[in-house]
């Protein structure tokens, strides 16, 4: 029973992946499960410290997906729809809305406070995760850059999270920067990929400060929706103090009313405690002109996903 090709919580209605099998898929991972695979149930729970017949409930009900199978001898072992490990990072995030939709949703409908923390309790999974999209859409996201500003030679890469994007600005070879928070920084640093690429790392918050420009691009992706307009109208303005005249903004995110999965991905931003949304192009050029900016006349619909880009002067 193979798993549907998108396995995130965006997919379209009627295509998403089975909840249950998405949630026992981040209890065996959480658990370290894999790494113990293959083995038989009473094994398994002696060396993880577990309980062996929870075990064994749970790796039966994973057979039903394909993606644990199980040998004559009770050995189970992954199965032949077992997800990759990309595929693996998708699940877990997409487990990790279900668990805030399931238990936040309804407190902050009626004005209360969070169930769940909103704070990401595993960095390294939530880099994983955004990696995968990112890396589909980064060549197309920097083709539009480039050839609306095609000499830019230095980029900032706000809330850059797994430097997806800063990698491909720089095998087009330009000089890159990734700002984050600190414990993403850090992800970022023990994985090593953005160094070895020559990615420049910026830790911080980029409402207090920004790296010394001047850049030729700001490039906003998967932060702007996570503010309300305080938070982007400050946002532009700090951008405006290290983007030259010739230079520009680009920003990737998900414009309300643009794609149907958006008003889905503003139920995500509802559950953050810093005003996020799915605006409006509108608002993006308000926001933008304030600080100085001017949005080009079109706006660029990524392929295969619910997000738009934006490209300012």
């Amino acid at each position: 029973m193979p798993t549907p090709t998108d396995l995130t919580f965006l997919s379209p209605p009627g295509q998403i992946a089975d909840w249950r099998m998405v949630v026992l898929w981040d209890v065996v991972v959480s658990a370290g499960l894999l790494e113990k695979l293959p083995g038989t149930s009473m094994s398994i729970a002696a060396r993880l410290d577990l309980d062996p017949h929870a075990l064994r409930v749970v790796l039966d009900a994973l057979t039903v997906w394909g993606v644990v199978s199980r040998e004559a001898d009770g050995t189970y072992a992954p199965g032949p729809d077992a997800p990759t490990q990309e595929d693996s990072a998708t699940l877990r995030h997409h487990a990790r809305a279900l668990r805030r939709w399931s238990a936040s949703v309804g407190h902050r409908l009626r004005g209360e406070p969070d169930a769940v923390p909103v704070a990401i309790a595993d960095p390294g999974s939530f880099h994983d995760a955004l990696a995968v999209t990112a890396r589909q859409a980064a060549p197309t996201v920097v083709d539009a850059c480039l050839a609306r500003f095609p000499d830019a030679r230095s980029v900032l890469d706000l809330g850059g999270l797994h430097g997806e994007y800063s990698l491909e600005f720089a095998r087009r070879g330009l000089r890159a920067t990734m700002q984050d928070q600190p414990p993403m920084i850090e992800v970022a640093r023990q994985r090593g990929r953005l160094a070895a690429a020559g990615v420049e790392l910026f830790e911080g918050s980029f409402f207090d400060t920004v790296p010394d420009g001047p850049f030729d691009l700001a490039f906003c992706s998967g932060i702007t929706h996570t503010f309300g307009g305080e938070g982007n109208r400050a946002l532009f303005r700090n951008l405006r103090r290290i983007v030259p005249a010739e230079g520009g903004v680009a920003v990737v995110t998900f414009l309300r009313d643009r794609h149907r999965l958006t008003a889905l991905f503003a139920v995500q931003m509802l559950l953050n405690d810093n005003g996020g949304d799915t605006h409006t192009e509108q608002e993006y050029r308000s926001w933008l002109g304030s600080a100085g900016f001017t949005v080009d006349g079109t706006v660029l619909d990524l392929p295969g996903a619910a997000r738009s880009v934006l490209l300012a002067t």
